[in-house]
């Protein structure tokens, strides 16, 4: 009871050594993000000392600008005797001093990281890019120092739940694969072609406001209406059909009937056409990371970041002509480059430029395939698994094949521009009149067209790894890991050749794996 006493008394000091300043000027306060107010000093006093609000608490006073913490108000510092913090820029207040609605947000609230909403896949992948990027040491996309970075995404058309899903993010991947490819064609082989259209045209020959029809009982109504659809003069499009008419069509029946008749008085067109057009080899264009990104909608991307080098043409063409490249690099164990679980490689997409344990250059290509399994047959079943595995296969040697010896031919037209037509119109009712009308319409058309073809002799690719894995959706996944190496095709050419068979060498590939990374530097391109 006397500790009681002696906070009272401390604060009765308090609010006494400030009376007569303009603490006694009444306060708003934010309490749990709902304002509070008007408040005395006292009154301010007894919420601190309950510990209802501190110094960080946000408040406002008639004559301030802005809310403010309170620790920070000259009023109050020797109530809260707190050192004055950084500022802040608050909520604002209503103008005329009323009560601020609920939905004002609190300066609390909005620091808060927790309330950062959440970024889209696509957004994701798109941040993904730049730090691939800054861990290249790279600062942009497109060329550097003669060496092509290039970036692309593409969402994937269905949603985890669909039993087809894992056929759609494979296609996703080649769409993306697709992008990159044509933004290399056209970067290195790419020429531009552009063309503007102005035209006008007006005919006021007709002007169907002054087009007197005479009254539906006379008897030569329908005569003048087959006349102005014949002739055109109200119409461009015959709704009215004099065929009809001969046949026994009833009138009361076309005058019931909704079409419009129009005319036009005038087409004002402006088109601007740009058409860019390349074509030339693809070879030595190598993704250098690819990613997955599923937000909680749903909604799947598939990011890839690929390069194209000197380095990279030249071992392309030596692989091509099967002949031993003189490009040599930090030389690896392949298998310890090879994603460490099999969830790994759903994300792990393409090919890669290794080097040997001899340093000699290598191409792993990761193949993927999925299906949908048969609950009532297991036979069915066993056979969609072995056409996956085979499609995983074929996979991963089409993507070796484009990245030694592909070719493309790509298109991209755009059409601007905008186009106003104006007309008039008149319903089909005995007492209507015709009204003009004008409609403007901007013109935005985009047609792309790409082609690729490849091909490379199986001579010096071997399947080093199997794996296959389900998703939590239900969705199988297989996949083949098919490696191009120099040995593989040195011991291909002697076991077809015995004469020149020497003691060769099984090489072993030991099964450690590591999680998946950028395994090269900007040194091995």
């Amino acid at each position: 009871m006397f500790s009681n006493l002696k906070k009272v008394l401390k604060l009765s000091a308090i609010t006494s050594a400030l009376l007569g300043t303009q603490l006694l000027a009444d306060f708003y306060v934010m309490v749990n993000n709902q304002q509070k107010g008007p408040l005395s000093v006292e009154q301010i006093a007894q919420m601190k000392n309950n510990g209802s609000i501190s110094s960080e608490s946000m408040v406002w006073q008639n004559g301030m600008k802005k809310w403010g913490k309170a620790g920070e108000q000259q009023a109050l510092k020797d109530l809260f005797n707190v050192a004055t913090p950084p500022p802040l820029t608050p909520p604002p207040l209503n103008q005329d001093n009323t009560n601020v609605s609920n939905d004002t947000i609190d300066i609390n609230e909005m620091s808060d990281p927790n309330n950062i909403p959440e970024l889209s896949a696509s957004d994701t992948v798109a941040d993904w890019s730049e730090n691939v990027l800054a861990s290249m040491k790279v600062k942009s996309f497109g060329e550097n120092n003669g060496k092509y970075i290039l970036f692309a995404q593409q969402s994937v058309s269905l949603k985890p739940i669909d039993p087809q899903y894992g056929d759609a993010v494979i296609n996703a991947y080649d769409k993306a694969m697709m992008k990159i490819q044509e933004q290399y064609i056209m970067n290195r082989f790419g020429k531009v072609f552009t063309d503007k259209m102005k035209s006008f045209y007006m005919n006021r020959s007709t002007d169907a406001k002054h087009i007197e029809l005479p009254p539906a009982s006379s008897t030569s109504f329908w005569g003048k209406v087959v006349l102005l659809s014949e002739k055109k003069l109200d119409v461009e499009e015959k709704e009215l059909d004099s065929q009809l008419i001969k046949m026994g069509v009833r009138p009361e029946t076309l005058a019931k009937a909704t079409p419009t008749k129009k005319k036009d008085l005038f087409r004002d067109k402006f088109i601007k056409n740009t058409m860019k057009e390349a074509s030339g080899s693809m070879a030595g264009l190598i993704p250098i990371q690819t990613t997955l990104v599923r937000d909680s909608k749903g909604n799947t991307v598939i990011g890839i970041v690929a390069i194209a080098s000197p380095k990279t043409i030249q071992i392309a063409k030596d692989i091509t002509y099967q002949r031993k490249s003189l490009v040599k690099g930090k030389g690896r164990d392949i298998a310890s480059l090879l994603p460490k679980s099999n969830k790994e490689f759903i994300s792990t997409m393409g090919v890669r430029l290794v080097y040997d344990a001899d340093g000699s250059p290598a191409i792993i290509s990761y193949g993927l395939a999925s299906y949908r399994q048969d609950a009532g047959d297991d036979y069915i079943n066993e056979e969609l698994k072995s056409e996956a595995k085979n499609a995983a296969i074929a996979n991963a040697d089409a993507q070796i094949a484009e990245m030694v010896n592909g070719y493309m031919n790509a298109k991209n037209v755009r059409k601007n521009g905008e186009e106003t037509r104006k007309y008039v119109e008149r319903e089909l009712k005995l007492d209507s009149d015709t009204i003009e009308k004008t409609v403007k319409n901007i013109i935005k058309t985009t047609t792309k067209n790409a082609k690729s073809s490849a091909n490379v002799k199986l001579q010096g690719i071997s399947t080093v790894k199997r794996w296959r894995f389900t998703s939590k959706d239900g969705v199988k996944f297989v996949g083949a890991v098919r490696v191009w190496k120099y040995s593989t095709l040195k011991a291909t050419k002697s076991f077809n050749k015995p004469k020149a068979v020497g003691n060769i060498k099984k090489k072993n590939y030991n099964n450690f794996h590591q999680s998946s990374h950028i395994i090269n530097t900007m040194d091995d391109f």
